[in-house]
């Protein structure tokens, strides 16, 4: 069956023309179309233009939808979020407005040790649940890719149980879902004293499991001060490649302890967060093709320093923008409020940030050959948003204005 979008008044295409990510000055074209039209097979994007120059042959038959006044992007790719876990940490959001610091609360067995516990006691159906929740309204917002990570339960079998809940969801298809192994997120209770066991039983016990069951695509560790260091992250990360895991690394959160440096030495396809990054972290990154994967609404949510993105783009890095959807630093799915924390606090401008999670996005998964932009032969996913120019969708914040995705 062919569909038609036609009459678009601003049809973002955020074309790439083969590359598999926009830099720098580039990142700023975002190909936009006025009045365009957009054709699909449900599975392919076949044809995209002029509305005026849309070829006959594909009206018979078609199912035609009049986007006059309305704006189609690409659906937002959200290549960073926690959206399968259990429980809630409104308390512990309490106390950090109240004055208590993210490494403090972790410091005193909460943060992420907080939603272990209750990952533990969690069943596959309870812990999908809330993922499915958190998916479903990441849709209605825009996102039509979204990376879940594992890393709450802390011992093979949650940490398995996490991955076949975030599996369950990638063959329910509310979204195209892709799957990380975090094993490495904090050290639990169980192994406080001996850290560098707890490093081991990740390499010996659950990445052969993770391994066995075929769902990860992904592994990524959190290296940084008071979790993990560079060296035990490093071999974690050589351990998932030799598993056939692609490499991701939380880098330069809470401080500067070699993230950056061991994410373009081991070739990772992101590195993300880096709010403490400076040119010579951002340099290396660059260097290597690392994606930078930013997070302005954990750094929003902790008051942290914004990452400086600014600094990144002039630098010719490759930037992507994802939420970080998770029940402690960054509760939120909503990828259009991410793209005005990164325009206000990060001086990014809409064309930018448009880029920056869509294309960009793709390219941190490794699939901007297929999606992350409106272009012949990629994948059709397209929103439609109920504003007339692009510009809009930033500009009136704090609401959704996406209409429909096709």
């Amino acid at each position: 069956m062919i569909t038609i979008l036609t009459n678009i008044s601003s049809l973002v295409t955020v074309r790439s023309n083969g590359a598999t990510s926009r830099v720098g000055t580039l990142m700023q074209d975002v190909g936009e179309i006025r009045n365009g039209a957009v054709v699909h097979n449900g599975s392919e994007i076949l044809w995209v233009g002029q509305a005026s120059e849309l070829p006959p042959a594909y009206l018979d038959g078609a199912t035609v939808i009049d986007c006059t006044g309305r704006t189609v992007m690409p659906g937002f790719v959200d290549s960073h979020t926690h959206m399968v876990f259990a429980g809630s940490r409104s308390h512990e959001f309490a106390r950090r407005l109240a004055g208590a610091s993210y490494a403090e609360i972790a410091a005193e067995g909460g943060g992420i040790l907080t939603t272990m516990k209750a990952v533990r006691h969690a069943s596959v159906d309870e812990l999908a649940e809330v993922g499915r929740r958190l998916v479903d309204s990441a849709v209605r917002h825009g996102s039509t890719t979204i990376e879940i990570k594992s890393g709450y339960g802390l011992d093979t079998d949650s940490e398995l149980r996490l991955l076949e809940a975030a599996g369950r969801l990638k063959q329910e298809g509310r979204a195209h879902i892709h799957v990380t192994f975090l094993g490495a997120h904090a050290v639990p209770p169980e192994w406080k004293h001996d850290p560098e066991g707890y490093v081991d039983l990740v390499i010996n016990e659950m990445l052969p499991a993770v391994s066995q069951q075929g769902i990860a695509e992904f592994c990524d560790v959190f290296t940084d001060q008071g979790f993990f260091t560079r060296q035990q992250s490093t071999r974690i990360l050589l351990a998932a490649r030799k598993h056939g895991l692609k490499l991701k690394v939380h880098a330069d959160e809470i401080a500067l302890v070699g993230a950056s440096d061991m994410a373009a030495e081991l070739g990772c396809i992101s590195a993300d967060h880096l709010e403490h990054s400076t040119i010579r972290e951002v340099q290396l990154l660059r260097d290597a093709g690392v994606v930078c994967t930013l997070l302005p609404g954990t750094a929003y949510t902790l008051r942290l320093p914004f990452p400086d993105a600014r600094m990144m783009i002039q630098q010719g890095a490759i930037v992507a923008l994802a939420t970080d959807c998770n029940p402690g630093s960054c509760f939120t799915e909503n990828m259009q409020t991410i793209l005005s924390l990164a325009c206000i606090n990060m001086r990014m401008s809409i064309e930018e940030a448009i880029t920056a999670a869509t294309l960009n996005g793709a390219a941190a998964l490794g699939i901007s050959n297929i999606t992350g932009s409106i272009e012949a032969g990629k994948r059709p996913d397209v929103v439609i948003y109920d504003v007339p120019r692009y510009h809009d969708v930033v500009y009136h914040f704090g609401t959704n204005q996406c209409f429909a995705q096709v």
